[in-house]
């Protein structure tokens, strides 16, 4: 009886598991709510919530987003192994789902189609047959296909870009790529970047569909003039094609530093290229226009854009930003500024508006028009009259007036150009406001002047005595990291290096020392700045790396082009190394030179056509001073100069012997013996 009772136990647990298999295989089969696992959607199949698809490599991502600080959602593509999500296509870009992701949903009359939380459709695919299912590839395409035939799709994403340009993608024709708005609206921006619509091989960017303001010029089978770091010259393979009258292109990285890279139309203006670093940090390569007041517009309406200000836009006097968050956030001023005060335009009475005068140069336009004036104050009569006039120049020499009608756009300092202040129209109130604060804070001043005169008259003395004593300190500083024999080296402000790396945003790498930032300075060159951290070892290695690298250029040496030390502060300018490191064309996962150092075939690692005229005596000699070069006891390690004496075969570094520590007196007994001997550097 008991084991009756046991049998028919496991019976009825049987019977219920069944059962509740059975419940979900009908819902699934009835709802087809719940979307299928892997990287496909078939008919019946939809997405919602946190609900994904991944690509077979688990490269890419697609599913719901949502900026931060915002109640919309959007269907897009990202990166899946990048912490941040890096998007790279967006599907409704111009109509988010509102406050709840939605439905993304392939029906099983094979359409694709987004819906709101009420069901109210969002975004859609139209095609002319039915689909069989929706797949995202290793690629990053998203497409649609009938019949199990991939390569013919009825719609694939690549073929409907949003600001971001990936490998394998064939670009061009009429396909634009167009920046987000900002970092938290994918809608479209103001700037695109596509084909030149001329039928030139060329890209071109352009503002508001309307102005181009860079072009990268023609391509000749190996680059484009603008661009020299893409094209076929180990870094991509590019690939051209005509269709019909219509120009494209496809790229594709053919080096391992470049296999994870993308081109990414920036709201800013510039058409930028990355490459992914360590498997999660992205790297800008290149950035296009080089100036970035060179983007035509960028600080939008009365704005005025200066490369050599890290915030970049400005306000005219008597204007404000439209808005004040993005401008303060420093990534997005195409909002422009806006005036404080309304214009006077009077038909009957003379307007009584007033000039502020400002350092800018205006661009040549059709808003832009010359008359006589004998006279700087008759061409500011002229521009009065006429109430669409905003702005006005007068040149002397020729009594040239220049007068501007409507909002004054792309606006930019370059005094070294500018010989004529263009005088900006204001209203009385604002040029009145402006006074009366100038004349508020003038009154305070004299009050707190008045009741602090003795102590201002200490602080004038202390003043000049702290001037004194700092130009003393920085004078030994200079001193001492660099002397009148080293010609290489130029002595930079921390200001800027500030300026150069656009406040240290592009981060190359890391390390026990400090961090690398990529930097571009004044003249366009690239370089690397290494800061320094604050430990007394780095300030070892600082003082031994200007003291051999300043006075050493070989070719087997990266250049050391200059140095900071203000304060506390300690940063070395190294010439940028476009390639990489060596450490990540050697050690690749997949690397056959890997195989051949195992192997220990080195020499056969060195490029077809430089292997046969190697030296391999040369190699071997580079090889062991490598070694050395890394010993992780710092004593064991060579100076500079004994390293470029290695190098050059006037030293065997087998016979190399490395002093450990030595008491103060051997140092500097050994010090003056190596320097007899012709020995260079700090150790």
């Amino acid at each position: 009886m008991e084991t009756y009772k046991m049998e028919m136990g496991r019976n009825g647990l049987l019977g219920y598991l069944l059962f509740f298999h059975v419940i979900l295989i009908i819902f699934h089969t009835i709802d087809g709510s719940v979307a299928s696992r892997g990287d496909t959607l078939f008919l019946g199949d939809s997405l919602t919530g946190k609900q994904t698809i991944i690509s077979m490599n688990g490269m890419f991502e697609l599913g719901f987003f949502s900026t931060n600080g915002s109640n919309n959602w959007y269907i897009g593509i990202w990166y899946a192994e990048v912490p941040e999500k890096t998007k790279v296509w967006v599907a409704n870009r111009e109509t988010p789902a509102r406050d709840r992701p939605g439905i993304l949903k392939l029906s099983r009359e094979g359409h694709l189609g987004l819906f709101d939380a009420k069901g109210g459709s969002v975004w859609s695919v139209n095609v002319s047959k039915k689909a069989s299912k929706a797949v995202i590839l290793d690629s990053g395409n998203f497409l649609m296909v009938a019949d199990e035939n991939i390569s013919d799709p009825l719609w694939e994403s690549f073929d409907h870009p949003v600001d971001t340009w990936l490998p394998g993608m064939r670009f061009g024709g009429q396909q634009k790529l167009v920046s987000w708005k900002n970092s938290l609206d994918p809608a479209p921006g103001l700037f695109s970047f596509h084909m030149d619509p001329s039928g030139v091989k060329q890209f071109v960017l352009t503002w508001n569909n309307s102005v181009q303001y860079w072009r990268s010029g023609t391509w000749n089978g190996e680059i484009f003039r603008e661009i020299p770091e893409m094209g076929n010259k180990g870094f991509y393979n590019i690939s051209v094609e005509r269709v019909g009258s219509f120009l494209y292109m496809t790229y594709s990285p053919i080096h391992p530093i470049f296999k994870v890279s993308r081109f990414v139309l920036v709201n800013s203006g510039a058409i930028q290229e990355y490459n992914l670093i360590e498997g999660s940090k992205w790297n800008m390569f290149w950035s296009k226009p080089r100036d970035q007041c060179a983007v035509y517009g960028l600080c939008g309406v009365y704005g005025t854009c200066d490369s050599n200000n890290l915030t970049f836009c400005t306000c005219a006097e008597g204007f404000k930003p439209k808005d004040d968050l993005s401008w303060r956030s420093r990534e997005w001023w195409s909002s422009g500024c806006f005036r404080q005060s309304p214009l006077s335009c009077d038909a009957e009475n003379e307007s009584t508006d007033q000039f502020f005068e400002s350092n800018v140069m205006l661009p040549d336009d059709n808003y832009s028009f010359s008359l006589p004036a004998p006279t700087k104050k008759d061409c500011e009569k002229a521009c009065l009259r006429n109430c669409s006039c905003t702005a006005f120049t007068f040149n002397p020499p020729s009594s040239a007036c220049k007068i501007w009608s409507g909002d004054l756009l792309n606006m930019y300092s370059f005094p070294s150009q500018s010989n004529t202040n263009v005088s900006i129209r204001v209203a009385a109130s604002a040029l009145l406001k402006f006074h009366r604060q100038s004349s508020s804070e003038g009154k305070t001043t004299r009050i707190v002047g008045a009741m602090l005169g003795t102590i201002g008259a200490l602080a004038v003395v202390l003043g000049i005595f702290s001037i004194v004593m700092w130009r003393k300190h920085r004078l030994r500083s200079t001193e001492r990291y660099g002397d009148s024999s080293n010609s290489f080296l130029r002595m930079f402000s921390y200001k800027e290096l500030k300026i150069a790396t656009r406040n240290f945003s592009s981060k190359l790498g890391s390390g026990g020392f400090g961090s690398v930032f990529k930097g571009t300075l004044t003249d366009g060159t690239l370089v690397a700045v290494k800061k320094m951290e604050g430990s007394s070892q780095d300030e070892k290695q600082f003082r031994a790396e200007i003291s051999s690298l300043g006075n050493v250029q070989h070719v087997n040496l990266v250049r050391l082009r200059g140095f900071c030390a203000e304060g506390s502060r300690r940063l070395l300018i190294y010439d940028f190394m476009p390639n990489g490191s060596l450490d990540s064309l050697l050690f690749t996962s997949d690397s056959k030179t890997e195989r051949k150092i195992n192997q220990g075939k080195t020499i056969n690692i060195v490029e077809e056509g430089v292997a046969e005229e190697a030296d391999i005596e040369e190699v071997r000699r580079a090889s062991i001073v490598g070694l050395l070069c890394i010993e992780e006891d710092e004593y064991m390690r060579p100076n500079m100069g004994q390293v470029v004496r290695m190098l050059e075969g006037k030293l065997e570094p087998r016979t190399l012997q490395i002093q450990k520590s030595l008491p103060e007196e051997e140092q500097a007994e050994q010090s003056q013996t190596s320097t007899d001997s012709g020995g260079n550097g700090i150790s």
